[in-house]
Parts: C-alpha cells; structure tokens; sequence
C-alpha cells in the first residue's frame, strides 16, 4: 500500500538531512547488508542530491529491424510508428511532488532521459531519473539542470529501431538491485541507494544514530585539524546520544596524547 502524501512528505523531509552513506549504515543495521547499493557504475550526471518515492519503467530491446526507406519516409516511420506506437508510454499521471523516476534499460545504451526528456519529466513534478540506461545531449542537460540524473553512461543515439517500450509501475532492475514502485529512493554524489518501503523507518532510524555520532566526531577533528566547523558538524535531529560516541578524551587516547 502506497503511503499517504504527508507522510511521503515527512519522510523526505528527513532524508535531506541525512547522505546516502548515513542510509547505507541504516541498512546495514536492520540487517540488509547485500542490499540497496546500485552498482557504483552509475553515476549523477553533476554533483547533486535528490530523493524520492519510485515510479518504474522499463525499455525493452527491440527485434525488428528497421526497413529501407527514404529520410522523409524514416521522420514518418520514427514519429508516427515507433514513437506513435512502439514507443508510446502514458507515464503522465504516475508523478507526484515526491516522485522519483527510475528507468530499465535493460542495460542498453540508450537514452532514459536527453535534454527535452528531463525538462518533461521535471514538469511532471518528477525528483530525479535512475537509470542503467544513458544520458543523451548531456550538455545541454548540464546547462539546464531541470531534474538530478543518474546514470550508466553518456550516449548519442534516440530510441528508434533500438528499444520500444516496456511498460511501467513494475518492478525493475537497476544496477543489481531490484526497484519495486514506491520504493524510496536516494541519490547523491556517492551514487544511489534503493531502500524498500517495508524497513524505511527503521532504516532511517540508525541511518539518524549514525549520522549524528559522525557529525559529533567531524566536530572534534574539525577543531583538531584546525577547520571551521560548518553544516556537516551541525547536528539536525534530537536523538539520545550515541552509545559509542566519540569523545574528547577518547580522541586524545586514539592518537596518543595524554
């Protein structure tokens, strides 16, 4: 069952307090330790972070060919027939404010999303695009910034004689990992990571203890090495105090001082 809107909200609220390391131990400390990590492979097109909710879809190589026919007859064929009908999709009303669009390739390098592609999605409301598949006019793409993306690769080609569509609001693989619909999805520049909506509480609950015990330790090696502290140090949840956090006393003894 999808979760309400607000509480969607409140989640995400929380998730931009925390990096995806800090969810990557959250996992680890319900247990889930071979799961969640999508393969380092895929990356954010620029340095940024986004999290949201999954809506899934999936491109399916193709096994037709493409036939003979003059450049008029191809814009005929590739807008009429391949994105008129092979490639139709109907994602339009699958996007919220908390949505996060995640898209199989099944691995090909083809383009999830290009430069009018992102601007679309974007529009929708959609928080990010995760894919396995590829970037294409990245350039423009950098200059906009209309959504994150993240993705395997930077490629040229468009969608015709090479994917048709697959369908959407399934579950999906996207480096190693399984992306079911509503799964939540967080993304920064260490990659991405997919966690289940079944454990987000509890995951986000030690994803919060461990975040709060390394801000404490950033801010005594902060003032130690002599750098300002700043928002990395800044503690942004109530939570009782770590029971292993790193003192003072205990620095002074790990690097040999009295």
């Amino acid at each position: 069952m999808a979760l309400a809107s607000e509480r969607k909200k409140e989640i995400l609220d929380t998730v931009s307090k925390l990096r995806v390391t800090d969810i990557r131990d959250g996992l680890d400390w319900v247990g889930l330790h071979h799961f969640g990590t999508v393969s380092p492979e895929i990356r954010p097109l620029w340095r940024t972070k986004a999290a949201g909710f999954a809506v899934t879809c999936r491109h399916v190589p193709t096994q037709q060919t493409v036939p003979t026919m003059t450049p008029q007859d191809y814009t005929k064929w590739a807008y009429e027939y391949w994105y008129g009908e092979v490639f139709a999709n109907d994602l339009a009303d699958q996007f919220d404010e908390h949505s996060f669009l995640v898209v199989d390739t099944c691995n090909t390098p083809t383009p999830a999303v290009g430069s009018m592609d992102s601007m679309i999605w974007a529009a929708l409301g959609a928080r990010g695009v995760l894919t396995n598949g590829g970037t294409r006019d990245s350039d423009e793409t950098l200059e906009q910034k209309a959504i994150p993306i993240w993705s395997r690769w930077i490629v040229q080609p468009m969608y015709q004689g090479r994917v048709e569509w697959g369908g959407h609001g399934m579950p999906v693989e996207i480096g190693g990992q399984r992306v079911n619909p509503e799964d939540l999805v967080v993304a920064d520049g260490d990659g991405a990571i997919i966690v289940p909506e079944a454990v987000i509480d509890d995951v986000l609950t030690y994803a919060i203890q461990e975040s709060e015990n390394d801000k404490r330790a950033r801010a005594l090696l902060f003032d130690r090495l002599g750098i300002p502290r700043n928002d990395s140090t800044v503690s942004s949840f109530d939570v009782e105090p770590h029971p292993y956090a790193l003192t003072a006393e205990k620095l002074d003894a790990r690097l040999g001082r009295s």
